[in-house]
Formats: structure tokens, C-alpha cells, sequence
């Protein structure tokens, strides 16, 4: 019996569940043992803003005013304590209902309703991981929860999976079972690849484990419970090491060559609509590896110990038609680190060959010259890929050579161009303040965004982190980098670490509250998390003149609105406010009146426009509630009134069903 502790990620928020741990409770149980999930941020979201409100209240007034400044929260403080705890509570309990329960699309659109729960989170991982490591009280109920459901699964053996650090929660968690029980720890996960083999007697003693399985885990891990199970020593097992006689001890490190020897992935244990995002989003692999593996800044081939291996495109479509039709999902996020162009060509076709319909795809890319084909992106386009996000990094020639991106500046700007008039979602990833960038060179960058921004919705930028075991680490004097003892770094030339930290700040302060500077003429969205695949995949976002179109021309079954904003009542009157452009951002220009009144027909299309129901089923349902007062004909021009007047001022968001509309 084996009980799997999902990771918890608490830097930022999930919008679909953890892949490694699916994988892993298929292997074991394709064994014969049996394994029990204990959830992650699911959990502890929960814990935080409904079950434990209560304690995280009184954690937060028992800090200290010198606690306070150190992790920036006085005014927080002072906010909520005008308010009082009942009022707390139940604004922690709305919030979590807007962004985790109701899977309202109209919540995702609204950036007030998503920032807010994301800064409360921040705000409550802080204070969490304060308490832990800086007041070393380990007492806190959303530990306890853990420990006891552990403990309640009557484990034989306990794993933890890691995903990119040994972060305190999950180490505490560990010293707390370790205290508790004899029972043999575990762990494993990707971070595991990036620990220092000569130092794992110091690691053993201070992450509180007794197993350690480093990489691949689906051959591994049930290989290390057999025997353990039969009371032998796991000599011999690859990828597995641990303590014996005070001594580390372990085995090559090997990959897994046939991928499709392995099970699908599990996800029955996984909380499917509990992560932030309103359809489910589950994520599969195809590949293992990379088939370029020359990027200086990139660890990637660290993690997958060796070069592309890749499931069959038999394998692939096997997959993707298990796992439609078990958890009745639609959309998939393809965690692959490479995906080159002409196995995206076999995948595809073999998609569109299949019995395998209404599908959409997200999948990361390489900018590679095998993409700069329009015939191929089509292909990709209809069997589903309608989400690319390409690995850009940077606008600048010089700067991609020095990464080794093996792209140029012509081909990244072709491939976007003919990727967007396939109709695909462009995003593109980009950071700045790679060792030797120059500020002009990040303008560069910049300024390729802007001249590029018809073909690309989104940008998801950052800063330059020093991977463990990248090129750049293991040859740091090349790149004229210094790494200091506590693992930052300094650079004699280009931008400093601050610099490009600072100009990364301003960039982002420019996008969030002037976007239309980067905006033409299309809807564009700049996140850092990726919540709304499934509004942009399975529907066509419309244009007002389009929509004004389609209803003009009475296609009403096709069209699926959102009135993006919200219904105060003032003096028994229904005061509609739109949200304006600092609030949501996928509208370009909004010039909300100060207030607007709605009389009852008008206050029913508004609740129904939420992006769920077409505009002709919108019409029947007010036209079921209000047939006794108003005439058919009467509420069907009300409405179209009504929509014309909404999205003529662009105060939300339309779709369409069919990409032919427009």
C-alpha cells in the first residue's frame, strides 16, 4: 500500500492536475499495489480560504509589527481588522466560490475577481511558509490535515513528489510523519534530477527521507516497493538510492526507452474541477526529452536524462481517446519538452484519421524552420492544436546566438504570421537579462512584439534564472558569469540581474495598464497563467462588427455572449457596472458610464450572457420567465436591443462556435 503526496506548488496557481503523480499511481497499480492520492494545492486551497479561515485569521493578528514589514503585510493587516473576522471569513468563502467553484466563465474574464485570489494566496503562502521557517511552528492545521489523512490510508510506504524544490511544507510534513511513525519515506519528481549526488548524506538527513528515486519513476518505484515488500536490499535498481550503514548507496541512472510499455496516466484520485479554471484541462506526455538540447540557459535534458524518446503516434491517439472518453474532457495540455515539426505533422494527421472529434490542444514549441510551413500549421490547426507557445525568448539575433537558439529573427516572424492566419493561438514566451543582453537589446525584443502584434495573443515574459546543471552553469567564465556561494549570480557585462529585473517590471506595468501601446486591432491577453485555453480554443472570440453581423442576420444559435461586469442593487434599483480596461484584459477601449440602470428583462439577459448559453437560448429562457407579461416578439428585439447597444460600447465578449463566421 502505497499513499502519493501530490505536490504542493504553492508559488503559483494550477489549472490542471500534476502529470508525474497520474503516471506513477498507473505504474504501481498496473503492479498490483495499490496507491491513495493525497492532493495538493486542491487541498490546501481549500484549507486556507474555507476550512482553516479561521486560524489563518488569528496567524495573521498574532504576527508581530516587526513580522509584518518583514513579509509586507501591515496593510493587509489593518484592512482586515477594520472588517472583523466574520466578514473575513466570508469574503475568503465568495472568492473561492468566483474563482474555484463557479465555473462561471464571466469569473475568469474579470482580472479584479482572478488577481484577487491569486494576491490572496500570495499573501496567505507567506504567512504560512513565515510560521514554518522563520517561527518554526510546525503546529498548524494545514499540516495537521495532512498528516492525518496520511496516516488514515494505513500506508506501508509514504511518497512525496517533488516538482521544483525542496520547498517547507512538504519537508515538514515528512519531520512530522518521520516523528510519528516508522513508515519508509519516499520521494521523488522533478526536481530530483538537480540534487548533488556528492552531497546526499546531508541531503537524506536534512529532507527527512529514506528513498530517493531520481528521474524516470514508473519502472522504479513499484520495482522499490517490491522489494522492500520482500525485505531485500533495492540493489541493483536503477534510478534508486538510499542509506544503508550510514552510507549512501545507489544505481545507474537510466531512461525509459519504450514509452509505450507505460500506462496511461490515473487521474480518478485528482480533485478534476477543483483547479482554477472553468472546463477541465488534463495534461499528457508524448515525449521524453529534447532533439536539440544545445540551449545554453536550458536544463531540460538534466530532467530527462538523455535525448528525444518518443511514444508511437499509435500510443498517442490510444491516449488521447482513453482519456476524452474516461474523464470527459476535451481539452489537453501536451507536456512535452520537444515537439518538432515533423511529429507534430504525424500526430495531427493521425488525429484527423481517427474517430477522435471536438478535441483542442496546447502544446510548448521551439521557433524551428520545420514550423514556417502554412500547409502544416493548417493541419495542426483542424486536428486540434489551436494553443501554440513558442519558445521566443528573446527579439534579438544577437542574443538568440548567443543562447543557441539555432532560429533567426526572419523565421520566428514567418512561422507567427502563418500560425495566426491558420487561425492558432500564438503566446510566446520570452525573459530578459540573459548574461550579455544589453538594454537595447531588450528593446529589441520589445519592439518585436509590437510590430508582430496581429499574430500574437499572448506574452508570457520573465527573467533569466541560472539553471542547475544548464551549459552556462557548468561553464560559467565562458559567459563572463559569476555564481556566487547562496547560488545568485553577478555578469561584467550587459545588463545587470537588477537591471533586467527592473526593465522586466516596467515592461509589465506597460502591458497590464496600457496594452493597447502592444495591441492593434485584435483582442490580446497578457497573462502568467494559463486559465482560459478553453474559451479561446473551442470558440472563435468575435469582433462587435461580426457580432453585429451575425445578429443582424439572425444566427443566434451560434453566438455564445459575455457582459463582462457586475449588478449592484441602489435604492431597489439594478445598477449595472462595466468592468473597464485596467479590470479585464481582453478589451482594448472601454468608457464605462458611471452608472446604468437595468429594468428586469435587461438584469435576466445579464445574469444568462455568461458565456454559457447562445443568444437564441438566452431569448427562450427569458421568454419562458416572462411570457404571462411581454409578448415574444417584444423580448426578442429587447435582447438584440440590448446586445447591440452592450458590445457596440465593448463592454464584453462574444463567441462563436464555428471559426467560418468570420
Amino acid at each position: 500500500m502505497l499513499t502519493l503526496v501530490e505536490p504542493s506548488i504553492m508559488g503559483y496557481i494550477l489549472d490542471r492536475p500534476h502529470l508525474g503523480c497520474a503516471m506513477l499511481i498507473s505504474a504501481c497499480l498496473k503492479k498490483g499495489i495499490k496507491t491513495t492520492l493525497i492532493k495538493g494545492q486542491t487541498r490546501y486551497l481549500k484549507d486556507m480560504f474555507v476550512n482553516d479561515s479561521e486560524e489563518l485569521w488569528g496567524l495573521i493578528q498574532d504576527l508581530k509589527d516587526s513580522d509584518l514589514k518583514k513579509i509586507n503585510i501591515a496593510e493587509y493587516r489593518k484592512s482586515i481588522q477594520e472588517k472583523g473576522i466574520k466578514q473575513f471569513q466570508y469574503e475568503l468563502n465568495n472568492i473561492y466560490q468566483d474563482a474555484i467553484i463557479d465555473k462561471n466563465p464571466r469569473n475568469y474574464f474579470n482580472v479584479r475577481i482572478i488577481e484577487k485570489f491569486i494576491d490572496l494566496n500570495n499573501i496567505f503562502v507567506a504567512i504560512y511558509f513565515y510560521y514554518l521557517t522563520k517561527l518554526n511552528r510546525s503546529k498548524l492545521k494545514i499540516i495537521d490535515h495532512y498528516i492525518s489523512e496520511i496516516i488514515k490510508s494505513n500506508p506501508r510506504y509514504i511518497g512525496f513528489s517533488l516538482q521544483g524544490d525542496f520547498e517547507p511544507l512538504s519537508r515538514i510534513i515528512r519531520k512530522r510523519i518521520k516523528e510519528l511513525t516508522d513508515i519508509p519515506i519516499i520521494v521523488g519528481g522533478a526536481l530530483t534530477p538537480f540534487i548533488d549526488l556528492r552531497k546526499l548524506n546531508k541531503t537524506f538527513e536534512e529532507e527527512y527521507f529514506d528513498y530517493l528515486v531520481i528521474g524516470a519513476g514508473e519502472h522504479a518505484l513499484p520495482s522499490l516497493i517490491e522489494a522492500l515488500d520482500n525485505k531485500k536490499e533495492p540493489k541493483g535498481i536503477a534510478n534508486v538510492f538510499y542509506k544503508k550503514d550510514s552510507k549512501i548507496k545507489g544505481n545507474d541512472l537510466e531512461v525509459i526507452n519504450d514509452l509505450d510499455s507505460l500506462p496511461y496516466p490515473d487521474y480518478s484520485q485528482f480533485d478534476l474541477d477543483l483547479y482554477m479554471t472553468p472546463k477541465r484541462i488534463l495534461p499528457l506526455q508524448t515525449a521524453r526529452g529534447c532533439s536539440w538540447r544545445r540551449c545554453t540557459f536550458c536544463n531540460y535534458s538534466c530532467i530527462s536524462l538523455g535525448t528525444l524518446k518518443t511514444f508511437s503516434v499509435e500510443k498517442t491517439i490510444e491516449i488521447i481517446s482513453y482519456l476524452q472518453s474516461t474523464y470527459n474532457c476535451q481539452h489537453f495540455h501536451f507536456h512535452d519538452d520537444d515537439f518538432p515539426s515533423i511529429r507534430a505533422k504525424r500526430i495531427s494527421e493521425a488525429i484527423l484519421d481517427s474517430k477522435l472529434k471536438n478535441l483542442f490542444f496546447a502544446t510548448w514549441v521551439r521557433l524551428e524552420e520545420g514550423y514556417n510551413n502554412e500547409k502544416l500549421l493548417r493541419i495542426m490547426r483542424k486536428a486540434g492544436f489551436t494553443v501554440l507557445i513558442w519558445g521566443m525568448e528573446s527579439g534579438s539575433q544577437r542574443v538568440l546566438d548567443l543562447m543557441n537558439k539555432g532560429v533567426n529573427i526572419f523565421t520566428m516572424s514567418q512561422i507567427l504570421k502563418k500560425s495566426s492566419k491558420a487561425k492558432i493561438i500564438n503566446i510566446c514566451m520570452i525573459f530578459f537579462g540573459f548574461p550579455g543582453e544589453a538594454k537595447e537589446e531588450a528593446q529589441e525584443t520589445v519592439e518585436f512584439l509590437k510590430k508582430h502584434a496581429d499574430y500574437i495573443e499572448s506574452i508570457t515574459p520573465g527573467g533569466f534564472i541560472l539553471s542547475p546543471f544548464s551549459i552556462i552553469s557548468n561553464n560559467p567564465k565562458k559567459w563572463n558569469v559569476e555564481i556566487k556561494d547562496n547560488g545568485s549570480y553577478s555578469t561584467n557585462n550587459g545588463m545587470s540581474p537588477k537591471e533586467a529585473k527592473e526593465f522586466l517590471i516596467r515592461l509589465m506595468y506597460t502591458l497590464e495598464i496600457n496594452n493597447a501601446k502592444i495591441i492593434s486591432n485584435k483582442l490580446k491577453f497578457f497573462q502568467q497563467y494559463s486559465l482560459l485555453y478553453f474559451v479561446i480554443t473551442s470558440y472563435e472570440i468575435l469582433s462587435a462588427v461580426v457580432l453585429l453581423k451575425c445578429l443582424k442576420e439572425g444566427r443566434l444559435n451560434k453566438i455564445f455572449p459575455i457582459i463582462l461586469g457586475e449588478i449592484k442593487k441602489k435604492s431597489n434599483r439594478n445598477i449595472f457596472r462595466p468592468i473597464n480596461i485596467k479590470e479585464t484584459s481582453f478589451i482594448q477601449q472601454c468608457y464605462p458610464e458611471k452608472e446604468r440602470v437595468l429594468d428586469r428583462l435587461e438584469e435576466k439577459i445579464f445574469i444568462l450572457s455568461d458565456g454559457t448559453l447562445s443568444v437564441e437560448n438566452i431569448i427562450l429562457n427569458i421568454y419562458m420567465e416572462f411570457k404571462k407579461e411581454y409578448r415574444k416578439k417584444y423580448i426578442h428585439n429587447k435582447c438584440l436591443d440590448f446586445f447591440q447597444d452592450i458590445f457596440s460600447k465593448n463592454w464584453g465578449l462574444c463567441f462563436a462556435k464555428s471559426w467560418r463566421l468570420s
